[in-house]
């Protein structure tokens, strides 16, 4: 396993980080334990977990009383992740509900979980919040990092990392999603740690490929070409991923020892060529490279997100992921921004600002039409731009 400084906070973590949202539910314990331990065996010093995760917590408790007793506290990195709210005494419950959890003296690194952009958490950016209240923590050294994970839109994540307060961020960005390069090179600059939050899952389901898409980048596996083409990047420091059991880890750490040199090289070279000629085949003049710029949308659509989807699907059949994500558009969630293509209302805002002169109007109904697999809320309109329906809703 090669090891990575986590930008300014100093810590070597392992390339690969144990993601613990798998070991939630009526898992058995035994099992999540157990993973657990094959993890660090195999040389994975940094694990995460979040309080929102179920009985992830005390699982990964449970399994540091073991793996404690034989590898010395310093030699791990522990991160939790709790909500940063306008209630100190609720966040400052949770804080010490995870702490006595994970049965810990200290946390390796803290992170305020899910902000999307600066506004939602202002509350919480003061000395008299949850800010203030880290910073006492990180004072007395019960916590000895501080950052942030997120699922927003470049532009209020880049506000995020301006503020400067926080050390390391977690966050989507993938292969097949690179909309967040920017905001990856400015923690750069700033000496964040930069942590990928789960490179297979949400990066395109690759732990389950498409036929095309292995086709694509043999013969690498798809997941570990993904890996490749992020840890051929200095500015990313650590991947995490996420084994359901002891038996799925290896072939996650397939690319551990990957350094952008030699053999390896070669090999995700001639992937990732393989992968750009299926694009450029299946999209053509087509193709959104994701820059973003067509953003904000007056119709609050995530206009490069859903257009990246419908390529994907296009290009390497990745149909299950592609519908998966946008079934879940306008639910409110976190995860998924924005509403669906159907909202939009051809008013043409976002047509002078692509650098690829995408008919994007057009492209959205047509990603609607494609992915679109349940019941329709909200204006409906044709390729043609007229109005079908105000409510398709099924009786």
């Amino acid at each position: 396993m090669k090891y990575r400084r986590f930008g300014r906070t100093e810590m070597m973590l392992s390339q690969f980080s144990l993601g613990c949202m798998q070991f939630t539910g009526k898992s058995p314990e035994r099992n999540a334990i157990e993973t657990i331990e094959h993890a660090v065996k195999l040389g994975v010093n940094h694990l995460e977990t979040a309080r929102g995760y179920g009985n992830s917590e005390e699982r990964l408790g449970k399994a540091l009383k073991k793996i404690l007793k034989k590898v010395p506290r310093e030699d791990l990195y522990i991160t939790t992740k709790i909500g940063p709210s306008s209630d100190l005494d609720e966040f400052k419950k949770n804080f010490d509900l995870s702490m006595s959890t994970l049965d810990l003296d200290y946390i390796d690194n803290l992170d305020f979980h899910g902000p999307g952009n600066y506004n939602t958490i202002a509350p919480a950016m003061s000395e008299r919040g949850c800010l203030g209240f880290v910073r006492k923590m990180m004072a007395e050294g019960v916590v000895h990092h501080f950052g942030f994970s997120t699922h927003g839109y470049p532009t209020g994540v880049m506000d995020l990392v301006n503020t400067n307060e926080f050390e390391s961020i977690n966050l989507h960005y993938y292969y097949f999603y690179q909309g967040l390069r920017k905001v990856v090179e400015r923690a750069a600059e700033l000496d964040m740690g930069v942590f990928i939050i789960s490179p297979n899952n949400q990066g395109g389901k690759l732990q389950n490929p498409t036929e095309s898409l292995s086709k694509a980048c043999a013969p690498l596996l798809p997941m570990t070409f993904n890996h490749m083409w992020l840890l051929n990047q200095p500015q990313v420091h650590t991947l995490s991923f996420g084994p359901a059991n002891p038996e799925q880890i290896e072939n996650n750490l397939i690319a551990q020892n990957y350094d952008g040199t030699g053999e390896g090289r070669v090999v995700f070279d001639k992937a990732l060529e393989q992968v750009e000629e299926s694009y450029r085949a299946s999209l053509g003049a087509d193709f959104c490279t994701v820059c973003n710029k067509c953003l904000p949308c007056p119709e609050n659509i995530n206009i490069p997100g859903l257009l990246n989807w419908r390529q994907m699907n296009k290009a390497f059949s990745m149909t299950e992921y592609a519908q998966g994500r946008y079934e879940k558009v306008g639910s409110g969630g976190a995860w998924i921004l924005g509403v669906k293509g159907d909202q939009c209302t051809k008013c043409g805002d976002c047509l002078p600002r692509c650098p690829e002169q995408l008919n994007i109007p057009d492209l959205l109904w047509s990603t609607h039409k494609e992915l679109e697999t349940g019941a329709i809320s909200g204006p409906t309109w044709d390729h043609e731009g007229d109005l079908l329906k105000k409510d398709l809703r099924s009786d």
